[in-house]
């Protein structure tokens, strides 16, 4: 979870590598120019969360889908302002989605995130995470006209510890948020994910199987590449928290008949966030042709 600004660098290669592919709505940058707002979607003591907004201007769409991106940094670190969550934003929004860049609640720098840690400190740092999300989630859909978002598209991307946030919102909801958020929260339309896991995959159903895009090294030693434990604690330590990572997920998916598109990334562990571009592009084709036009799609490739 600590390397997230790895990821960033991809950055500059999907945005810099123009030419090689004809130009298409939600896969590639269609637009010129896009606003940039920032809403506060929770003010309670001292503690103020804020999300950046990106919109195409001059978009004849009225409803478009929105890509939630949620930052990683182990819980501790990261933040909506990174230069590199910046200009992917940017990116993306240029396809024609509307791009909400989240703040979430972390872990104070004095403390620590792993194996020496209680287990229920863990649990409560992911769950307070998650639902700081949901609640900048609900406000966007509260006021989804005025930001022009489809509520039947909506897509959560992130890296590690965002990544976690993302996928157990999607597909383990129940363990996570309380039952309060659930009323006005629709299904997850779809989710990119690099580097992440959920709490338990028996919670994936038929109502809740959503399409996704994984990325994962298959030796982490932080985030399970398939089973495993959070942080590799071992049963002893404080911190153990089972975990199912991408290959597990996918494979749930697979059974279910659900879209999916999984990269596994030989011998690699939690430093995969540099993915080559094509790797990357090929997520917004994959929400191109299930997401946005309800098609389907399984793959899985190794590199």
């Amino acid at each position: 979870m600590h390397n997230f600004k790895l990821w960033y660098s991809t950055i500059l290669c999907f945005i810099l590598i123009p030419g090689l592919y004809a130009q298409t709505r939600y896969v590639d940058p269609v637009f010129d120019a896009i606003s940039v707002k920032t809403y506060t979607y929770s003010l309670i003591a001292d503690k103020t969360l804020k999300f950046d907004l990106y919109t195409p201007l001059q978009d004849k769409i009225e409803h478009r889908p929105l890509l939630m991106l949620i930052h990683g940094g182990g819980f501790k670190y990261g933040k909506r302002s990174d230069q590199g969550l910046v200009s992917l934003a940017k990116n993306i929004a240029k396809k024609g989605y509307v791009v909400a860049v989240v703040d979430y609640t972390k872990i104070p720098k004095n403390k620590s995130f792993g194996c020496h840690v209680s287990k229920d400190f863990v649990l409560q740092t992911i769950r307070t995470a998650t639902e700081d999300v949901t609640q900048a989630l609900l406000y966007l859909l509260k006021y989804k006209n005025i930001f022009g978002i489809d509520d039947t598209k909506i897509i959560l991307t992130g890296s590690s510890a965002g990544a976690e946030i993302g996928l157990n919102l999607a597909y383990n909801r129940k363990l996570v948020i309380s039952r309060k958020y659930f009323p006005g929260l629709p299904k997850i339309a779809g989710v990119i994910s690099i580097s992440g896991a959920i709490l338990n995959t028996d919670l994936i159903s038929q109502a809740n199987n959503t399409p996704g895009v994984f990325y994962h090294g298959t030796v982490d030693p932080i985030i399970p590449y398939s089973y495993g434990a959070h942080h590799n604690c071992t049963e002893t330590q404080k911190g153990y928290l089972p975990e199912a990572g991408s290959k597990a997920i996918v494979e749930t998916l697979k059974k279910q008949k659900a879209s999916y598109l999984l990269y596994s990334y030989l011998d690699r562990g939690h430093d995969i966030f540099n993915l080559p571009y094509d790797d990357l592009r090929q997520a917004f084709v994959f929400l191109r042709k299930v997401v946005i036009d309800g098609g389907t799609y399984q793959d899985a490739v190794f590199r």
